[in-house]
């Protein structure tokens, strides 16, 4: 693909010019419709109640949404373009995209920060970069490019935020990943929904697996972890790396959070065989873009083995059991450069008697020191959690706190450990027991 095909998108400079002229002039509101139809592309526009209406003209689909100047905020805007499909071969999206973000030149000189590809659930190629920041006129500007490839032809959108962070910036972008799942490049292409296939499935269940290791942490110093990750498996095909909370089902969670899911399909030995192979099929990121790896897989008794690596069964509670007992999570995590450090730090206590009550206690604290110039500060912060007690219910992977106010708390819960309470995941977190040693 060459860039002339791209010309009339914008010549040098002149397309970032175009970008902040929108910026200083406050077009027309016009109302949009949705779905709409782009060239013969369709894709479904965010509501106009959110402040989204379309703007410039031209060869591109423009929507822009203004932010006004608050206290903490300059006035910014956010603007989304849309390309009408492209002629133009799959294995061309990579060269595609670097002419597509070289229409803004400043733009194009910057790193990718962060970068996801893989495939549609309509088995589009797709490519999602992200850039920041130039700065012109006072202006900070950052980009997202998504490119969308099919056999016969190409779409490409990018958003560019014009003085907008913080929730401003998670807002728009959130609206445009919503925009970029409803893309759809042919006339057949469906919906984005994690629908299995007739081969996909076969398991069911919750399945443990522990990791550990060291990761870096924002102090600029590396922090020990073990996780017991969890997979759960629903026997129609679709899979989570989170339990469901608040009692919803695999399906609505995966509706709701659908980069915790994907789709899975047991190929080669099978179920029901020694050895075999599984597809997994992640949704890796919230403009819908799916990775598939296939990896090893056979099954130990009630346990799995996938890619070499060990996912034990983990039993549900039964209906109103009761534990005895006083477990704790507690995090700490420190480091230092050459010119600053910190740490932070925080414990939560859950009590949970036989009789069915409970007490949930917590603290946390934080510290951090900056040296500049010879002259050094810090802050050193703490809090207390105030403390709750009130009834518990267990079932499943669900436990509900109900405190002496009526107020329900329900949270996701297992037993990483066969026959053993000695440790309990909560909402993702450990909670070691305290033997009182």
């Amino acid at each position: 693909m060459g860039s002339a095909q791209f010309h009339w998108i914008g010549r040098g400079r002149l397309a970032l010019g175009v970008i902040l002229s929108l910026f200083f002039l406050v077009p027309c509101s016009q109302a949009l419709a949705a779905p709409a139809e782009i060239g013969g592309l369709t894709v479904t526009l965010p509501d106009a109640a959110t402040g989204w209406r379309k703007a410039g003209k031209g060869n591109l689909f423009m929507l822009q949404k203004d932010f006004p100047e608050t206290e903490d905020d300059k006035r910014g805007n956010a603007l989304i373009q849309i390309t009408k499909p492209l002629p133009a071969a799959r294995s061309s999206l990579q060269a595609g995209m670097k002419t597509f973000v070289a229409t803004l030149p400043d733009m194009a000189k910057e790193d990718i920060l962060v970068k996801h590809y893989g495939v549609t659930v309509n088995g589009h190629d797709i490519r999602v970069e992200e850039r920041c920041c130039v700065h012109q006129k006072n202006v900070s500007i950052s980009q997202i490019v998504v490119g969308v490839a099919g056999d016969r032809q190409q779409a490409y959108l990018q958003l560019v935020l014009l003085n907008v962070n913080g929730d401003r910036s998670r807002s728009a972008e959130a609206d445009f990943a919503t925009l970029v799942r409803s893309v759809k490049l042919d006339p057949s292409d469906k919906d984005f929904d994690l629908v299995p296939a007739s081969e996909d499935g076969g398991l069911d269940g919750v399945f443990t697996h522990l990791d550990t290791g060291l990761r870096p942490n924002v102090f600029g110093g590396m922090d020990f972890y073990s996780d017991s990750t969890i997979t759960t498996f629903d026997p129609k095909g679709l899979f989570s790396t989170e339990l469901p909370k608040g009692g919803r089902s695999i399906t609505e969670h995966c509706k709701e959070t659908p980069t915790d899911c994907g789709l899975y399909t047991l190929t080669g030995g099978g179920f029901f065989s020694s050895a075999g192979s599984i597809e997994m099929r992640s949704v890796t990121s919230a403009y819908g873009t799916i990775e598939i790896e296939t990896k090893t897989f056979s099954k130990k008794g009630e346990d799995l083995a996938i890619a070499d690596a060990d996912h034990r069964a983990v039993p549900p509670f039964d209906e109103g059991t009761t534990l005895d007992g006083e477990w704790v999570s507690t995090f700490a995590s420190s480091g230092m450069t050459a010119t600053s450090s910190g740490s932070v730090a925080s414990s939560h206590t859950l009590r949970l008697h036989r009789n069915g009550t409970f007490e949930r206690a917590g603290w946390s604290g934080a510290s951090m020191t900056n040296e500049i110039g010879g002259s050094q500060s810090g802050v050193t912060t703490s809090s207390n959690r105030p403390g709750a007690s009130g009834r518990y219910k267990l079932s499943g992977y669900r436990l509900d706190l109900t405190d002496v106010s009526g107020k329900t708390e329900t949270m996701s819960i297992f037993e990483p450990d066969k026959g053993s309470d000695g440790l309990l995941v909560i909402n993702g977190n450990n909670y070691l027991k305290d033997d009182g040693k």
